[in-house]
Formats: structure tokens, sequence, C-alpha cells
């Protein structure tokens, strides 16, 4: 069976193919053809292959890494017990960790919620970037750009992006008119 029937048969592309020969998942051999080697495919081998990638592969909804714990006699506090695994249960009902808190601070913080610099609107900025300029005074990007580049406006490069005061900004509004 060449690649392309091979990829037709196990519902691939031939480039998934290849892909599985690389990762040493199917085997090929190669014979002389009449410009270059030709791969072939063994058909039993790639039935089994075809039947591996057909099971459905089932993962848990939740996998808990949590540490039981318990506590120690004299002190009351919780101690760490080798190769156990917390239940929820178990771990909440020390109130030591309350999971609930710690999933939702950790999905605030993927959204960006927890982000330590407030967001400012742009009429309050004293420093705007060429993007902001854009948008706060309705010309184009170019515009802008022309004018920094000419010295008519006021701007300093910080980092990779230009910023531009606002105060400077409003003067080369005010000399445009």
């Amino acid at each position: 069976m060449n690649k392309q029937e091979a990829a037709d048969f196990i519902g691939v592309s031939v480039r998934a193919l290849e892909r599985y020969v690389q990762q040493g998942k199917i085997s090929v051999k190669y014979e002389k053809g009449k410009t270059r080697p030709t791969a072939n495919f063994d058909a039993t081998e790639l039935e089994t292959f075809k039947a591996e990638l057909n099971q459905p592969t089932i993962k848990p909804a939740f996998e808990s890494r949590q540490i039981a714990t318990e506590p120690q006699p004299d002190t009351g506090k919780l101690r760490h017990n080798p190769g156990e695994v917390a239940r929820f249960d178990e771990v909440s009902g020390f109130g030591e960790i309350d999971v609930i808190e710690k999933l939702s601070g950790i999905i605030e913080a993927l959204l960006g919620k927890g982000d330590s610099q407030p967001l400012v609107p742009i009429a309050d900025k004293l420093l705007l970037t060429i993007a902001e300029a854009q948008a706060l005074t309705g010309l184009s990007r170019e515009f802008i750009r022309d004018a920094i580049n000419s010295g008519n406006l006021k701007a300093k490069q910080i980092g990779k992006s230009w910023r531009v005061k606002r105060s400077d900004l409003e003067q080369y509004v005010d000399k445009l008119f």
C-alpha cells in the first residue's frame, strides 16, 4: 500500500501519516521505484494502528493533586501523610485550603481580572501611544507618524513604542486649525 492509499485507509492526511512514521508508530519499507524509492506499508500493521486510533481516550474531568493532611496531636497543626491523596471533603473539612477560592483566584488571574495595573481611559492618560493618539484625535496613524518624523509633534521612543505627551498632542492639533 503506498502513502496515499495508507492515509486514506487510516483516515488521516499524508502528512499525518508521515508524522506517525517519524514517531515510530508505523513502520514503512522503501522499495526501488522507476525514479525514486516508494514507500510501502503493511496492511495488517495499518489495521491494528487504525484500531488504536479509533479507541476512545477517556480523561478525568478533574485530577486531584491535593495532599492529605492530619492534625498533629501536640500542636494541632496539619501534617502530611506521604503517599496519600486528599479527597475534596477531607481537605475542605480542615479549613486550611479553601479550594473554591483558590480556583477562582487562578481563573481570575488567567482572565486578567487580577491585574495590578488599573485600566485608565485614554482621555485621562498623560502619555499616549500612537494608536491611542489616533483614537483620541481621529487622525490617521501615518499622519501622526509623519508629524513626529518631521518634528512638528514631539514624541519619545520608550522601549519599542513611541509615546506622545497629551499636552503636545493638543498643541499640535490646535496648530492644524
